[in-house]
């Protein structure tokens, strides 16, 4: 017979290391799939010109799963910042643009470099003013292994999603590809054949079948980055339920394929207590008025696309760091991918705080002992990144993740909770920095 209290060191031991390695496994799919995407091309972020910001876009998309292909009808609102008679959207090289339609009228457009497309106005467009236009364009968008738009299939069905962090956006959407814009607003209609349902961010306001074809009409309005705009499509389960947040009743969806309703389902209570607990310690939910969403996805983990969490699995870990960014990284997201730390150690921080709330001490304690230890393996590194070229560095487990939820964690305990947690609340809340960034 073995000591028992051998066997409860050894199952301590066992239930910390799956908690360290929830969070490696986090870290490490989101550098993946970064460094499927990036190119050198890529790392400047944007080359959209600074004389004019996006205040809404109406995206029209047509789309077929089983299809690695879009069509699309991109309309932009902008308000002008300084005089000019062109301004630049960035919009990859595999994808054409048919034309650009201003007042009912054709603009001049032109491809004068890489993912770049420039646009020539009859006039000069005065500072102050808000003015639209229409891109119409198509094409297949380039791969790169996990992809910004990836087509796949599950149970031998067609299942196609996009994820656009870091630098991704481009490559299937004219837009501002960089953390210096949030829309004020979005519109995504989305076109597939009706076999097919298709998800994005913020609430479904309509859905027709027109013959063979499926539209549905998603509304978000709230200030959105462009990396967190998302859509998917496959022949969906959907679950509904409701979250209770804090003064009103919130829809809380699924979008699960078929063959994992099960492995899912249980995600739905766990979603639950986990915004509750998150509510209570930072404050509501930042998109109360619209719901909140897993889609389930090809790729491992998870990516926080505003009010759509999109999920490869419904570990209690993936639910947690998602949501957290629902918060720290979509209502606030960092300024530059130099200070990645304030997405991420957020989120990991939360997640320290979740298992908290239901584990016992001591396993905690082996918990948090193993993260120090990865913490202090090397001597040098900081949280803020100096390279945003290296995804290696953006992405690193041991500074970005960790290191930082410790930085948090450390701030927690020498301010004491009352006023660490005011202070989250103060951060959320300041005008210069609330839904947008830091």
């Amino acid at each position: 017979m073995r000591s028992p209290h051998l066997l409860l060191s050894l199952l301590l031991a066992l239930s910390a290391l799956q908690h360290v390695e929830g969070q490696s496994r986090i870290a490490q799919q989101e550098k993946s799939r970064a460094i499927a995407r990036m190119n050198s091309v890529e790392t400047s972020g944007t080359n959209a010109s600074a004389d004019y910001t996006v205040h809404h876009y109406r995206m029209e998309w047509e789309i077929d799963p089983a299809v690695r292909f879009i069509r699309g009808k991109v309309t932009a609102s902008i308000h002008v910042t300084a005089n000019t008679n062109s301004i630049r959207f960035d919009l990859s090289d595999s994808l054409k643009v048919d034309s650009i339609l201003y007042k009912n009228t054709r603009l001049i457009f032109s491809r004068p470099g890489p993912n770049i497309l420039q646009v020539g106005f009859p006039s000069t467009l005065s500072a102050g003013s808000r003015d639209s236009l229409s891109i119409y364009y198509q094409g297949v968008p380039p791969t790169s292994g996990f992809g910004s738009f990836s087509v796949s299939k599950h149970a031998g069905t067609p299942v196609m999603w996009t994820l656009s962090e870091p630098y991704g956006s481009r490559e299937w959407w004219p837009c501002r590809n960089g953390l210096d814009d949030k829309a004020d607003s979005i519109d995504v209609i989305i076109t597939t054949p009706d076999s097919y349902i298709a998800t994005s961010n913020g609430s479904l306001a309509n859905e027709t079948v027109n013959g063979t074809r499926r539209t549905s009409w998603w509304k978000h309005r709230y200030p959105i980055a462009s990396y967190l705009v998302a859509i998917a499509a496959t022949n969906y389960v959907i679950q509904k339920d409701t979250i209770q947040l804090i003064g009103k009743t919130m829809p809380f969806q699924q979008y699960v394929y078929p063959e994992a309703v099960s492995t899912f389902t249980p995600a739905i209570s766990r979603t639950k207590r986990i915004m509750s607990l998150f509510e209570a310690l930072v404050g509501p939910y930042p998109f109360r008025n619209e719901r909140y969403a897993h889609t389930q996805v090809g790729f491992g983990g998870g990516m926080e696309h505003q009010t759509n969490s999109f999920m490869g699995g419904a570990n209690e870990d993936l639910i947690a760091h998602e949501l957290a960014h629902q918060w720290f990284g979509d209502q606030i997201t960092c300024g530059s991918w130099q200070h990645i730390w304030l997405n991420e150690g957020f989120a990991v921080f939360l997640t320290y705080i979740y298992y908290e709330s239901f584990t016992s001490p001591e396993i905690m304690v082996q918990w948090y002992k193993d993260e120090v230890s990865v913490i202090t393996s090397e001597k040098n590194g900081a949280v803020f990144v100096k390279d945003t070229s290296s995804v290696n560095r953006i992405f690193d487990y041991r500074l970005t993740y960790l290191k930082a939820g410790w930085v948090l964690q450390m701030l927690k305990w020498k301010l004491g909770n009352a006023v660490f947690y005011d202070g989250v609340k103060r951060y959320l809340n300041d005008s210069r920095v609330n839904y947008g960034f830091a």
